[in-house]
């Protein structure tokens, strides 16, 4: 504050005056009158603005008079009187100039106290809400490390009987294997000893039967010899008999050598049958051991994952008793009462404030700005007023020298009426020949005309997209209204899909039957975020890109622009720049997209924006638009998407493998999901913002989503894809599920869900997976099961809907079924 003098009115100065005015001669006291009358008058103001009456009218002549009379009179005293009352005056007003610079100076500080005590009371209120929130968080991680605590304590136990379990087992069934192969081996020598010792007796009674056999020929042959001269019809008829009985015996010996071969076959067998029994004994053994070790990696991951959790949550309870030390050994009671203290505290600031003088003053303050506003609203009030009655009056002034005037000039302009009517008829015709001669200098008179239109220089305000979760719900309600005579109801999960395909590729394709509002929903995308909507009707003949964007005519030296080409540079305009907008390919493949669209195909694989331009011309065009590039290309700007409709019947062709891998395909299916639609005001979204939220979740997401496709990389599933039905992920696929993945999840959507829907429009559709001849149905159903198998390992939500619907559709038609 500004110090007070302790002589405000300075009567040290008045001897210094009254010496000088007494010497002061008559031309100087002449010019002291005028200074003195402003000084009384100053002195008069300072009295009234501080609702006093004190008006102090001197007249100069008056005053010059008074001064004169005493002067005369050699009496100088009225005059240094006077001089010394003037100075008094002009201390007064001194004074007032400081006890306003005081009044602000005190003003200020008492806004300074007043903010001072706010932001104290403001830090209050957020360290009791803060300690209220850490006091509810300690609770309820007590509570929480309480359970885990016993959580961790019983699946510990339950961890230790299942090892313990399973190495009984292993033991178990190593010593039980042992004995049973033992007893195998035991029960398979005693078998080769009974059937060794059966074949060894077998062929002692077969070598004892040849060798009685062998004496009886020999007896029989010693009498046949001695008989041989000396026989009769009866010898004869014996000696046949024993002809008979040796040819008998020879039969024998020959069934006993088959006999033999056939033992000897047999045995050949046993062994063989001994040998594959210890190998199968042999592969269950090792299958077994398999199976076990697989069980115990299994039960040490679990055994890991349960200490890696403990040692999470002792960091947790570190983490609170850092917090406990932290807030000292008070109670939440006591930190409770001490903000009650505080805010006690605050109040008496507060009244203390409001009964001081700062409050009194800053009524006056108001009271002093609010009369300042009426008068500068009366002043704004009388002002125009002033101005009109000036200008009447400079009118009446000027009405009779401007009636002459105008009645001379009717004359003249009524002589000279007829020759301007002729010359403004050969100048119109001139400027019609003129304007037409110079439409044609501009080989793109319709993007020209927008560089120069008002409607597209103007900018507009546009709403940032809010978080993507809640932008895809209130996405879902304002397509629902976006078309005036019907309503729109799409599922929200469909709402999400095409969020991530918008993240994804500027290239989509909307298929299904017919009236499941392709179209449509196409259009009110484009109306709901605010943009615009160009619709191409595209036709069966088209088969390279002017059909799409126009040809230049050398000869006129004009380029025919197309509605697509329009709405390229219509999007990059300063009123559009910024809006989400939509270029609709209706009913795409009536044609070959591959064709007509090529080279839009080619621009859009260019990770660079900047550089997805398209050639219109060989050389630059003079006069062309602002924007062209180098007066030729025109650039594909990231605000534009196409989205195309397909039918399959007929009379459409289908899409290639080169559309669909760089296009984000969905499959409509009928609108019978109604919701209450809520009622919202048209907006238009800042397409800016559109991507930095795309982008924001790509980075949140990015480890997670990279650590499923590494996951799926290296699974049985993408094995079978590449063995089977020779298919593998590329770089453009990553690429695509990292765009397209993390959108879904900030959308509210599973990660299992975007998956399923990458895999079923970009791995299982016809042509890939589906819809072959050269694989069989046992392959189809060992892919499905891999699938199944790595939504369980991966513990993904739900199932893989979608393609198991193209699996098993493909099984159906394999077996013949459908």
């Amino acid at each position: 504050m500004a110090k007070k003098s302790s002589n405000k009115f300075g009567p040290q100065q008045m001897p210094a005056a009254a010496t000088a005015t007494a010497g002061v001669p008559r031309p100087s006291l002449e010019k002291q009158i005028p200074v003195w009358s402003a000084s009384f008058e100053s002195a008069s103001k300072v009295y009234r603005s501080f609702g006093m009456s004190l008006d102090i009218q001197v007249e100069p002549d008056w005053l010059r008079s008074v001064c004169e009379r005493f002067r005369g009179d050699g009496d100088t005293d009225l005059a240094r009187w006077i001089e010394q009352f003037a100075n008094v005056c002009k201390e007064l007003v001194r004074f007032k100039e400081r006890l306003h610079d005081e009044y602000a100076e005190r003003w200020d500080a008492a806004n300074q106290l007043a903010l001072t005590a706010e932001v104290r009371e403001q830090a209050l209120a957020t360290q009791q809400q803060a300690l209220e929130e850490a006091s509810a968080a300690l609770e309820s991680d007590k509570a929480e490390l309480a359970s885990e605590q016993a959580l961790l304590a019983r699946k510990k136990s339950e961890l230790l009987d299942t090892e313990r379990s399973l190495n009984l087992r292993e033991a178990n069934a190593e010593a039980g294997y042992a004995e049973q192969n033992e007893h195998a081996l035991r029960q398979l020598e005693k078998r080769q000893r009974q059937l060794t010792q059966q074949h060894e007796a077998h062929l002692q009674q077969l070598q004892d039967e040849k060798r009685k056999l062998d004496g009886e020929l020999s007896q029989v042959a010693r009498r046949l010899a001695e008989v041989k001269f000396n026989c009769t019809e009866e010898e004869a008829e014996r000696t046949r008999q024993l002809d008979q009985r040796e040819h008998e015996i020879q039969q024998r010996k020959i069934e006993l050598d088959r006999a033999r071969s056939r033992l000897d076959r047999e045995w050949a067998e046993i062994k063989a049958a001994e040998s594959d029994l210890e190998q199968r004994i042999a592969t269950e053994m090792e299958a077994e051991r398999t199976s076990h070790a697989q069980a115990i990696s299994r039960m040490e991951r679990q055994r890991d994952n349960a200490w890696s959790k403990a040692e999470g949550l002792k960091e947790q309870l570190a983490d609170i008793q850092e917090l406990k030390q932290a807030l000292g050994e008070q109670s939440a009671a006591e930190i409770l009462e001490q903000l009650e203290s505080l805010r006690q505290e605050n109040r008496v600031l507060k009244r203390s404030l409001e009964q001081s003088d700062t409050a009194e003053l800053q009524r006056e303050n108001e009271y002093l700005r609010s009369s300042k506003a009426d008068l500068e609203r009366d002043i704004a009030t009388l002002r125009p007023e002033l101005d009109d009655l000036r200008r009447e009056l400079s009118i009446k002034r000027v009405a009779s020298t401007e009636l002459e005037a105008v009645a001379r000039e009717k004359r003249v302009l009524e002589q000279h009426k007829n020759t301007l009517a002729v010359h403004i008829d050969d100048l119109e015709s001139r400027i019609e020949q003129l304007t037409n001669a110079q439409k044609t200098q501009t080989p793109f008179p319709a993007m020209s005309l927008m560089d120069s239109d008002r409607e597209y220089r103007a900018s507009m305000e546009l709403e940032e997209v809010p978080d993507l979760k809640l932008f895809a719900e209130e996405l879902q309600h304002r397509i629902a209204k976006a078309e005036k005579h019907v309503e729109l109801f799409y599922p929200l999960e469909d709402i999400r899909v095409l969020l991530g395909g918008l993240a994804m590729s500027q290239l989509h394709v909307f298929q299904g039957i017919s009236g499941t509002g392709k179209t449509s929903l196409a259009k009110a995308l484009a109306k709901a975020m605010g943009g615009f909507c160009t619709d191409i009707a595209v036709q069966a003949g088209w088969r390279d890109r002017d059909d799409l964007l126009g040809h230049y005519n050398a000869f006129e030296r004009r380029f025919y622009e197309k509605d697509c080409l329009q709405a390229l540079y219509k999007a990059q305009t300063l009123r559009w720049q910024d809006t989400c907008n939509v270029i609709l390919l209706d009913e795409m493949n009536l044609s070959r997209p591959e064709q007509y669209f090529a080279e839009f195909l080619s621009a859009l694989e260019k990770n660079n924006r900047d550089e997805r331009l398209i050639s219109l011309s060989e050389t630059a065009l003079p006069n062309a638009p602002a924007m062209l590039h180098e007066g030729r290309k025109i650039l594909v700007p990231g605000n534009v998407w196409f989205i195309g409709t397909a039918n399959h019947d007929e009379t459409t062709n289908e899409l290639a493998d080169k559309t669909y891998d760089r296009a984000h395909v969905m499959t409509l299916p009928k609108q019978d999901h109604r919701f209450d639609i809520k009622k919202m005001e048209p907006t238009s979204y800042s397409y800016r913002s559109l991507r930095k939220a795309f982008n924001r979740a790509r980075e949140e997401r990015k480890g997670e989503v990279t650590q499923l496709l590494n996951r799926l990389t290296g699974d049985a599933f993408t094995e079978q894809l590449g063995t089977q039905f020779a298919l593998g992920w590329g770089n453009r696929f990553e690429k695509q599920a990292l765009d397209f993945i993390p959108v879904m999840l900030a959308c509210g959507a599973s990660s299992g869900e975007a998956l399923d829907h990458l895999l079923s429009t970009r791995v299982m559709r016809s042509g890939k997976v589906t819809g072959r001849y050269n694989v069989s149905v046992d392959a189809v159903r060992n892919l499905k099961g891999a699938l199944e198998t790595f939504w369980i390992e991966a513990d993904l939500d739900g199932e893989p809907r979608k393609s198991f619907e193209l699996l098993d559709a493909d099984i159906r038609r394999l077996e013949g079924r459908g």
